[in-house]
């Protein structure tokens, strides 16, 4: 049985090893309600936006100036954490990886200066087209074309289906083993057990499992598990 608790847990521990290990600049408080485990924004300036025809850098700037986010990158990349948690399973999630538009000084971000401020900054060189990703799950929303578990890439219109909902260290070993390689070889003890952490059972529909879709060992363990160096 899960419960809100446990993936606030769940989340916790992740964030508190990458801002302990460096791969953060800021985590900020975990939010849990009745239902809801998410971030904790601090403000709210314009609409925030669910999900995105074509990711821009103003929606990038939107949340960073507003707290959007779970965690703040070492390199200025955001993370977005939130499960939804109903009769003792998870009913959705929202887990996004919005990548820093520009190279940004690294020296810069170590000075703690804000870095909405730095972005700035950079506005006039070339931004890096690095798109955002997202696995989101809803198992009130499956329909064709629209898998309950997917994977959003570039678009709002592309959704390849995922076998499950995505446990949260799975999640943050794909952003790290395929976007910062180094960093995942050098913390391989952290994200060691990803593979065997589950959060819920297959929900990968007849129609989904005849096309290209995202699948992964659902058997390797129990739902759940610990997280440590």
């Amino acid at each position: 049985m899960t419960t809100v608790r446990t993936v606030r847990d769940q989340i916790r521990n992740a964030l508190d090893y990458l801002i302990d290990a460096e791969l953060a600049l800021f985590v900020p408080e975990v939010s849990m309600g009745l239902d809801v485990v998410a971030w904790h924004s601090h403000a709210r300036e314009g609409a925030f936006i669910e999900g995105f025809e074509h990711p821009t850098i103003d929606q990038y700037v939107t949340w960073l100036t507003n707290g959007d986010y779970s965690a703040l990158l070492y390199d200025g990349s955001l993370i977005q954490l939130s499960y939804t948690v109903e009769d003792g399973e998870v009913t959705r999630h929202r887990l996004c990886y919005f990548p820093c538009p520009y190279n940004l000084d690294h020296a810069l971000l170590r000075e703690g200066q804000p870095l909405a401020d730095i972005v700035d900054l950079y506005r006039d060189s070339d931004a890096v087209l690095r798109s955002p990703i997202r696995f989101d799950f809803d198992s009130e929303a499956s329909a064709k074309g629209h898998p309950a578990s997917h994977f959003t890439i570039n678009g709002a219109d592309c959704r390849i289906a995922c076998v499950a909902p995505l446990h949260v260290m799975r999640f943050l070993d794909f952003i790290f083993r395929h976007f910062h390689g180094r960093l995942h070889a050098a913390h391989r003890t952290f994200f060691a057990t990803a593979h065997a952490l589950h959060i819920g059972p297959g929900s990968l529909a007849d129609n989904d499992r005849k096309q290209i879709h995202f699948a992964w060992d659902l058997h390797a363990t129990a739902t759940g598990g610990a997280i440590g160096r």
